[in-house]
């Protein structure tokens, strides 16, 4: 099985693996300030490990490559200036190098969440990898003037020893 994952354009994946947040010490800080009332790397990662263990190792991955929508020109842009790349999955849970996979689903299939300001992103726990859903995501339900890019598909977050998933287990794919 594959997930899939994007990092912004002129990246050193290939050579040194993707880095979670705790292993990323340019990872961009501004999509945390305000979640995590933090202001510098390590307290984000702090909060982060508050949350849960593991937190900051986290990689976020999708069951299939984005979709955008002429709803979502969002989505378009950030597809554009990343590279797409698969992981396997198969292989990293092979050579235990998985702690935990985490899903979060989409916000229109939790009709009780009653969100705050300030909330991290829901994340349940699964058992297993096979409990990955590789069913098709509707990605017509992204919509630029809703914000919350990606609050409304379902993805994951992968829970990584060491907080980098090396090299040999990840492929650079070609976008269409």
């Amino acid at each position: 099985m594959r997930l899939y994952h994007y990092i912004i354009k002129g990246n050193d994946a290939l050579e040194k693996g993707i880095l979670s947040f705790a292993q990323n010490p340019n990872a961009d800080l501004s999509y945390y300030y305000k979640r995590s009332a933090q202001s510098t790397h390590q307290g984000i990662i702090q909060w982060m490990e508050s949350c849960f263990t593991g937190r900051s190792r986290g990689i976020r991955a999708f069951s299939e490559p984005i979709q955008w929508t002429k709803k979502s020109l969002n989505l378009k842009n950030f597809i554009e200036q990343a590279d797409l790349f698969s992981i396997d999955v198969d292989a990293l849970k092979q050579d235990g190098l998985i702690d935990a996979v985490y899903v979060s689903p989409s916000v229109l299939d939790m009709p009780e969440l009653n969100e705050e300001l300030n909330c991290d992103e829901v994340l349940l726990k699964l058992s297993d990898i096979d409990e990955i859903d590789y069913t098709p995501v509707d990605w017509s339900v992204c919509d630029d003037e809703l914000g919350r890019r990606f609050a409304f598909v379902r993805y994951y977050l992968i829970i990584v020893k060491g907080g980098v998933i090396p090299p040999q287990y990840i492929k650079k794919e070609n976008q269409s």
